[in-house]
């Protein structure tokens, strides 16, 4: 999903709601300047306007219930404009239907319809200037999906031709292929890059498809294709409608969308509260590590991130120069390895690990994006190189703190186990398996369970 997108479907909520409180003002204007009602009858604008304010949570829930912040389909302005009329009559028949049993003084019921038409007209004005901008910049390629075609049969033409005479879709065609480029897939993206590869030929083998499927998970773009008799591989499918062709989406995580800006949000409101909180301890653990061994205090190190690397803040746990021998290690003791009785370690190095205060900075990744509070640990760029296919799923969303591993066995757990936990996490993200991730890291890490 492109940040300009997440963008304007996130911005449609602080306008609905502005775009609301203005109809709740001009509907109280119209009443005021036409009504034929004693002024003393009339109630007073802060006690109107008091009493809508209390409502606007409702307006947003009724909104996001009846899909107006749908980021997975594609907006037909019709059907938006439907969505609408329904969201805004619910919310005004339960604001009457308080009145009523409220028994709220209320001085004038007309002023109820005139805010549902103008809460329609309004919230509508209000998205067609975020569409009307958001189409402009398509015009100008900004925040489009490049795309790769996939197909070579009457399917692909009116698709390929719909693409590209309908900026609006916001999509740009970077290349078409037929199914001998499935072989050719890493030299293609690389040098056509993209966002989505969309299969129009049906009548591919599915071995042929999952390869694309497959190829798509471990690049991190999206799959597309029109439907057929292929057995979908993930829980997570959009149907969509492209020049009268329906086409199926698979969406390698619910990370996707929403999932992504609440999980953002998350982080940053996470990672403030735990920095402020845990800063004494920082501090002293600073003083501790340079007390007792010579070197830097803090430990900075290469690793992959989602799509790039990043440096990794630690404090330092091991003599300097350590990491000079970790190549050898890892060809003695495998993949990701971790010992138990590690000679590298410092002498308070142990206690830091077992205690998980060595993690603490990683708190800052977290704040800068780099990482996530929970989330598949990050890999060194050595060890990525020794993956296989399979292991590289781990790789789909941004690292994280803690995780699946950490709350399952720790340093206990295999290389594989890790990776079956990180595809279960990545599959299947909710943002209550984060909470529960969260605490159960808490009771972990104050066992010392597998931390060494």
């Amino acid at each position: 999903m492109k940040r300009v997108e997440l963008f304007f479907t996130f911005i449609l909520i602080p306008l609905d709601i502005l775009m609301v409180v203005l109809a709740v003002v001009l509907a109280y204007k119209l009443r005021l300047d036409y009504s034929s009602l004693p002024s003393a009858y009339i109630e007073p604008f802060n006690e109107y306007l008091k009493f809508f304010i209390f409502t606007l949570p409702v307006w947003f829930v009724v909104f996001l219930i009846n899909g107006l912040y749908s980021i997975s389909e594609r907006k037909n302005a019709l059907n938006e404009f439907g969505k609408i009329v329904v969201a805004v009559s619910a919310v005004i028949a339960l604001v009457v239907a308080y009145i009523f049993l409220s028994r709220t003084f209320f001085f004038s019921r007309l002023i109820v319809a005139e805010l549902w038409a103008l809460a329609i007209l309004l919230v509508v004005i209000g998205r067609f200037m975020v569409r009307f901008i958001q189409r402009s910049l398509y015009k100008r390629k900004i925040g489009v999906h490049r795309v790769i075609i996939l197909g070579h049969n009457s399917m692909t033409k009116p698709i390929v031709a719909e693409l590209k005479k309908n900026y609006r879709l916001g999509y740009e065609i970077v290349k078409v292929i037929d199914k001998d480029g499935i072989e050719k897939l890493d030299t293609i993206v690389f040098n056509n890059p993209c966002d989505e590869i969309m299969v129009t030929d049906a009548g591919l083998p599915e071995s042929q498809i999952a390869k694309v499927l497959e190829f798509c998970r471990l690049n991190g773009l999206v799959f597309k294709m029109t439907p057929n008799l292929f057995l979908v591989r993930s829980s997570h499918v959009l149907v969509q409608s492209l020049a009268g062709v329906p086409i199926l989406e698979f969406q390698r995580t619910p990370l996707d969308g929403w999932g992504k800006i609440i999980k953002r949000s998350g982080d940053i409101l996470g990672s403030l509260i735990l920095i402020i909180i845990l800063s004494p301890i920082m501090l002293l653990t600073a003083i501790l590590v340079r007390l007792t061994s010579k070197g830097s205090i803090l430990f900075h190190q290469e690793r992959v991130g989602l799509g790039k690397n990043f440096v990794i803040y630690k404090f330092r746990t091991m003599r300097e120069n350590a990491e000079e021998e970790h190549a050898k290690m890892m060809k003695k003791y495998g993949v990701m390895f971790k010992l138990k009785h590690d000679p590298r370690l410092t002498p308070i190095g142990s206690f830091l690990r077992k205690t998980s205060l060595d993690e603490l900075p990683q708190f800052f990744n977290v704040l800068k994006g780099n990482m996530s509070l929970i989330g598949p640990r990050p890999p060194m760029p050595e060890e990525v190189a020794e993956y296989n296919n399979w292991q590289k799923k781990r790789l789909g969303v941004k690292p994280g703190i803690t995780g699946l591993w950490q709350v399952s066995g720790r340093s206990e757990l295999s290389f594989d186990d890790w990776v079956r936990l990180d595809a279960y996490y990545i599959e299947n993200w909710s943002l209550w398996m984060d909470i529960q991730i969260f605490f159960k890291t808490i009771w972990v890490v104050l066992k010392g369970r597998g931390a060494y």
